[in-house]
């Protein structure tokens, strides 16, 4: 059930022993989210803890530490943040989703209570704005949670979903301390040598489509395992592909781990990749957006995902 804000701010007043959730293969914008939402809420007094997620990158565990729920926490109220869709919560997940706050426009509305606004560049805004009128004093971790994830779900506020607010969170998070110039560094400029390898990878093996105008590149396990890539490696790899001039879409397949098909990560600057995505059962904004596809090989994952691509943007 879709709720307002409002409605948001008193389910979350009145809940206790909550246990937050972040999706697969966590960015800062979810885990950013959780971190900060699972500070103020210990602010308020609530008992509060993240829910396990067995693919936190090193990238954040700094930012996450101490938040972990211990293995006899037994949530009364769970809460999914940056999660449009349950398919895309860890195996793990507790079946019930008392409530999911997101801000992308495939959002399903799988809780028993939602509350999503797309017109939020990042998740993080959202967080931001609910802590501020749930009456939370925004402390130095909770301010450098959100800005990372509103960095890091803007590009360092380079994608063209960047808004205004967008700006004004950041720099409020700024004002309350938030070490900037140090998650900005981390985020985007600090690169393992694995990391330099897979981007020469992706560059030389890099394909043309839609007459120039499209890239695509496929990764697969042995690639990852020939340089000693790590998960945190593959990180926002396909917005690399939309730097070359004259590509305005690209498209990357990741074979993932147990080797049963592919996640399609696509960015745009000119094209609405969600219809892309939407395609496969995934989805997201219309400059980023994702899907998995299973049972299809690197060969005939490519070929679906290019004609895809012709389709919805014929």
């Amino acid at each position: 059930m879709r709720i307002s804000f409002d409605v948001l701010t008193d389910v979350l007043r009145a809940s206790d022993n909550v246990g937050i959730l972040t999706h697969r293969r966590p960015d800062g914008d979810t885990l950013g989210c959780a971190a900060a939402l699972c500070r103020g809420l210990r602010q308020l007094g609530k008992t509060t803890w993240l829910l396990p997620n067995p693919e936190l990158t090193a990238r954040y565990v700094a930012m996450t530490e101490g938040l972990w729920a211990p293995e006899s926490f037994q949530p009364s109220f769970v809460c999914a943040v940056d999660v449009a869709d349950r398919q895309l919560l860890c195996d793990n997940a507790p079946a019930r989703i008392d409530l999911a706050i997101d801000h992308h426009p495939s959002f399903t509305d799988f809780g028993e209570k939602g509350y999503a606004d797309a017109s939020m560049a990042a998740c993080g805004e959202i967080i931001y704005e609910l802590l501020l009128a749930l009456g939370v004093q925004i402390d130095v971790s909770m301010a450098e949670a959100i800005y990372t994830a509103v960095s890091t779900d803007t590009g360092c506020f380079c994608y063209n979903n960047t808004t205004s607010h967008t700006h004004r969170v950041g720099a409020a998070c700024m004002d309350l301390g938030a070490d900037w110039h140090e998650i900005n560094y981390r985020c985007f400029r600090l690169k393992t040598r694995a990391r330099v390898a897979m981007e020469g990878h992706l560059y030389s093996t890099m394909t043309a489509c839609r007459g120039g105008e499209g890239a695509m590149a496929v990764i697969t396990r042995e690639d990852i395992a020939r340089v000693g890539a790590a998960e945190d490696d593959l990180e926002n790899l396909s917005s690399l592909l939309t730097q070359i001039e004259g590509v305005r879409i690209a498209a990357l397949l990741t074979e993932t781990p147990e080797r049963d098909g592919f996640k399609v990560s696509m960015r745009s600057y000119a094209y609405d990749v969600s219809k892309v995505c939407a395609v496969f059962g995934g989805g997201g904004h219309a400059g980023a957006a994702g899907c998995t596809i299973k049972n299809m090989d690197r060969r005939q994952a490519a070929a679906a995902v290019a004609e895809a691509m012709e389709r919805a943007h014929a």
